[in-house]
């Protein structure tokens, strides 16, 4: 993923782990909302195929 890229690049710029557990959580936040709307477009699916 992008962010994993971004993370490494991160981590050879600075030293600071702020800035790489917020690149971390950022990651985290996308992840969750990409399952969210993966779940949802399923049981919309499922609604319809009933």
């Amino acid at each position: 993923m992008i962010i994993t890229k971004l993370l490494g690049l991160t981590s050879t710029l600075t030293k600071s782990k702020k800035a790489k557990i917020a690149i971390l959580l950022l990651e985290v936040g996308i992840l969750a909302y990409a399952l969210k709307t993966n779940n949802d477009e399923k049981s919309k699916n499922k609604q319809l195929e009933k």
